[in-house]
């Protein structure tokens, strides 16, 4: 008969603090998803109110005789407590009924005014039928969305196919002006998260709980691309002012390159003019071709993305100040922003300029909503 296997008390130690300390591991892991799981069922709750489903219809024709409704769903978000919201301009795009669900309730909307370059629609409904007491509509509060990095989490919030809203977690992957051949008007969010159909419009939240996004489009099977919220209110502003988008026309082409100046290291860009359209505010400002871009009014330039990001926000008739380089030396040029001139506004003639020239065909992004 074999002898019992004695343990020493300083292994017997280690084995139970080892243990000990495996458990601490797993409590701590649990009791931090238990806290994310907690948040974001708070977050959903105190902010779901604002957010609502969209519907756009339209009565098809089949040998000029109706032949029946097309219906579009998609979710929306208020924006002010005068009853506008936001949601992406495919949504609407094709409708000429619309209206939102509230509580139960469909209450009508109508479209103020829609911008394609951004996928970007403002919708208005009466505030008094979803305010009560106040008069009001709900709204969410903003978040700056400067303040989100790689890594972030944020909560996408909308309502998939025809079920109830639902809230998507995930993680900001990137920041892109370009995906494959598609050239943004402005830097947008990527984010690791699955938008289904119905889901385009709806808002992007920070862990505060703070709308910092807006999805707008699809990227392959589980990422999203969502505009800023400080793009999207610009939209939202001009449209309530002036009626449409106030996007500028400059008359630039711009390109980016890595700095060949003497002592420059590794990794260091410079922006410069790739080509001056005629008959344009640049043109008459005195740009020429090869000028290198350094600054745009305060914001110093490295990169073919600080120029579109600097650009989007000025509107038609602002004055806007450049700094370039010429034969080495610093001139300063300035220019009276235009009116983007009424083209296709997916051609690379009619895109916002400056802009970044498109490369090879490569990936592709769709609406973030579809036909139902």
């Amino acid at each position: 008969m074999r002898s019992p296997v004695s343990i020493s008390k300083p292994h017997l130690l280690t084995s139970v603090l080892t243990i000990a300390l495996s458990a601490v591991g797993v409590a701590s892991a649990s009791s931090t998803l238990q806290s994310m799981d907690e948040e974001v069922s708070a977050l959903y709750e105190r902010t779901k109110d604002a957010i609502v489903k969209v519907h756009a219809q339209r009565i098809s024709l089949f040998g000029g005789l109706p032949f029946g409704p097309i219906h579009r769903v998609g979710t929306g978000f208020f924006i002010d407590a005068q009853g506008h919201l936001l949601t992406a301009a495919t949504v609407v795009s094709d409708g000429d009924t619309f209206w939102i669900d509230w509580h139960g309730r469909r209450l009508p909307a109508k479209v103020v005014g829609r911008d394609p370059q951004t996928n970007v629609a403002v919708l208005g409904v009466d505030p008094s039928a979803c305010g009560g007491e106040a008069q009001e509509s709900p709204q969410l509060k903003r978040g700056n969305p400067g303040e989100l990095r790689v890594g972030s989490m944020v909560i996408a919030i909308g309502f998939p196919y025809d079920l109830p809203s639902a809230p998507t977690v995930g993680f900001v992957s990137g920041f892109d002006v370009k995906c494959g051949a598609h050239t943004f008007i402005v830097s947008h969010i990527r984010a690791g998260l699955r938008l289904s159909p119905g889901q385009g419009g709806g808002p992007l939240l920070n862990s505060r709980g703070e709308v910092v996004g807006i999805a707008v489009a699809a990227h392959l099977d589980n990422q999203c691309y969502a505009l800023p919220i400080d793009a999207a209110l610009k939209i939202n502003d001009d449209i309530l002012a002036h009626g449409e988008p106030q996007h500028g026309w400059v008359g630039l082409s711009v390109a980016e390159r890595e700095s060949s100046a003497p002592g420059a290291s590794g990794g260091q860009w410079q922006v410069y003019i790739q080509e001056v359209y005629s008959n344009t505010p640049a043109a008459e400002a005195g740009f020429r071709e090869r000028d290198i871009l350094v600054g745009i009014c305060t914001n110093e330039i490295r990169r073919a993305a600080d120029v579109l990001n600097t650009m989007f926000y000025y509107r038609c008739g602002e004055s806007a100040h450049f700094t370039v380089l010429r034969d080495g030396k610093p001139l300063s040029i300035s220019l009276v922003i235009g009116k983007r001139p009424e083209q296709d506004p997916f051609s690379p003639a009619a895109a916002q300029l400056p802009t970044v020239k498109p490369e090879a065909p490569g990936l592709i992004i769709t609406p973030a909503s579809a036909p139902q």
